[in-house]
């Protein structure tokens, strides 16, 4: 339980927004880093426990901080799954960040579980149920990926908080194009967003949030606006600049005077 949960050990670091973003799901949460965090999670059992199985409790630790990662690799928020190597943050948007299908199947499996005998094939099949309703939000998702791959430059997924639901970002060069739907319904365009070129925008990045932004995002995107002596420049993510402007969104005042 300690190992499932360790790669959040960052959450000390919560301070602020930039902190937030710099750190969480950073190298906690990187594959190459796992080994460590699964010793450090028996490390802390041993403390009170000295006669642990180590060559048992190593390798279940060391699987449990895996299932973590890659759990959030799943979601919507990037994660940094081969830091220090690489700085970039990866998402598969399959599901959402909460996953209502995901909580009701442990949740009827702690119920039933006082009912029957063997326990253990109560979690077991609860296991398998995730598992499945995962491939299948997988194989919907790669369906819809495919629709779009081969019209933009790049695409991005963002899984509904209703199961089947997507929402497919398409990048085009500076600007993104919004779709929503289900491979039954088929995607509908719902708009798309800009980003501008400026030259503030390099001199936005300078502000800790910002620079944060656009180092968790898997790619961000820029407005600019122009007031008498100075550049608002907002850096944001794409994914979630129709559902919610501000989430995951900074604005930066950039004086005339420091851009050339």
């Amino acid at each position: 339980m300690i190992a499932a949960e360790i790669p959040d050990i960052e959450s000390f670091t919560f301070v602020d927004q930039a902190a937030y973003l710099t750190w969480h799901r950073g190298i906690t949460h990187s594959f190459l880093f796992a080994p460590v965090m699964a010793l450090t999670a028996v490390g802390l059992v041993w403390l009170f426990y000295r006669s642990i199985p180590w060559k048992k409790a190593y390798p279940l630790a060391l699987l449990a901080v895996i299932a973590h990662i890659s759990a959030d690799l799943l979601n919507t928020w990037g994660t940094g799954i081969w830091e220090p190597i690489s700085q970039g943050r990866y998402s598969l948007g399959i599901l959402p960040i909460v996953d209502i299908v995901i909580l009701l199947i442990f949740a009827f499996a702690f119920i039933i579980r006082r009912q029957v005998q063997n326990k253990e094939r109560v979690f077991r099949w609860a296991g398998i149920a995730i598992l499945l309703y995962i491939s299948l939000q997988a194989i919907q998702g790669a369906i819809l990926y495919g629709k779009l791959n081969d019209t933009y430059d790049r695409v991005t997924l963002a899984a509904d908080f209703i199961p089947t639901q997507f929402q497919v970002i398409g990048q085009k060069g500076d600007t993104f194009h919004y779709y929503q739907g289900t491979v039954y319904t088929g995607l509908e365009k719902k708009g798309k967003v800009v980003s501008q070129s400026h030259p503030a925008v390099n001199h936005a990045l300078n502000d800790p949030t910002a620079k944060a932004i656009a180092r968790f995002v898997p790619v961000f995107g820029a407005e600019v606006k122009e007031k008498e002596n100075s550049y608002q420049v907002t850096i944001f993510d794409p994914r979630f600049r129709i559902r919610n402007p501000s989430l995951l969104s900074t604005e930066v005042e950039v004086p005339k005077s420091s851009v050339k």
